[in-house]
């Protein structure tokens, strides 16, 4: 059983943010508070985090530090991503620390259970409230650590041997974990894993805050879009051809739009609310009260 959670704040992204992103505020909650707060919620008490900053000793839980190589310097990636993971022979959950959870996503986390690894991810369709347009990785609960261990020996090697289309991150890792084909392209991931659909999502940019915090507030209003160019929609899994008609949320929509793949027709309105209905309250018997004259003494002058 997997009692042992690690929330995963290493990564160096110095080109967009000043501090850790991981403390990051959305809806005025820190990302790494808010972390720590869904996972106590449900009912787990052993909880670290793994950095190699400062900035996170004021949370108060134990802070793992290790030789983490993977960074950026400018447009260039440097080290393995893998070795993102704190190395551990205790069954460990390892939480992406930069990543905004609903309840339900920690919940389906802790409650999954596996006596080897699952990975929990968003994937196509997404939800309506889903930020993004693509997948984005959000844990991988470890049981078998040697399983991982291999793992990660064997994808840096294939990195080596340059058998990926691109540096292997989290997806080019659970394809070797699962023994699935190595992809070739973006996009085609060859092993299944444990979907999280809803407004769970990873923080990259500060963009990102923006468009999330709209989706929390019930802002995120539906588009209807015609497709101007045949396309393959991996949020409906299907091609889509010139002329039909999707409905869409507005962030999609953009996107949808900046591709030249589709144009807008029209703002779907939000569904009028019925007015509410007072309830009829019992009539209530009026009294009637005699009024008494009122007399003005005159002010006597002294």
């Amino acid at each position: 059983m997997v009692t042992k959670y690690i929330i995963m704040c290493g990564g160096n992204y110095s080109t967009y943010w000043k501090t850790p992103r991981q403390l990051a505020k959305v809806n005025g909650e820190v990302l790494a508070e808010r972390t720590i707060r869904l996972l106590k919620e449900n009912g787990i008490k052993d909880i670290s985090i793994s950095t190699n900053y400062d900035e996170f000793d004021y949370l108060g839980i134990p802070i793992l530090k290790h030789n983490n190589s993977y960074r950026t310097e400018g447009k260039e990636v440097l080290g393995y991503w893998c070795d993102a993971f704190y190395p551990t022979n205790v069954p460990t959950c390892y939480i992406f620390g930069d990543v905004y959870f609903s309840d339900e996503a920690i919940k389906t986390i802790v409650n999954t259970e596996t006596n080897d690894i699952e990975f929990f991810g968003s994937a196509p369709p997404f939800a309506n409230n889903y930020p993004k347009n693509h997948v984005e990785p959000f844990a991988l609960k470890v049981a078998d650590t040697e399983h991982l261990k291999k793992a990660i020996q064997k994808t840096k090697k294939y990195e080596d041997e340059n058998k990926f289309w691109r540096k292997p991150i989290m997806w080019e890792l659970w394809t070797v974990i699962k023994n699935a084909p190595l992809q070739k392209t973006a996009g085609k991931y060859t092993a299944d894993y444990i979907a999280i659909n809803d407004y769970t999502s990873d923080i990259d940019r500060e963009q990102d805050i923006n468009k999330l915090e709209n989706i929390l507030k019930g802002g995120n209003e539906m588009v209807k879009v015609q497709c101007i160019l045949d396309y393959n929609d991996l949020q409906l899994k299907r091609l889509v051809k010139v002329g039909e008609e999707l409905e869409v949320t507005k962030d999609r929509a953009e996107v949808l739009v900046n591709k030249e793949l589709v144009k807008v027709v029209e703002v779907i309105p939000e569904p009028e609310k019925e007015p509410e209905v007072e309830e009829a309250s019992e009539p209530v018997e009026e009294k009637k009260v005699e009024k008494k004259p009122t007399t003005k003494k005159a002010r006597k002058n002294k």
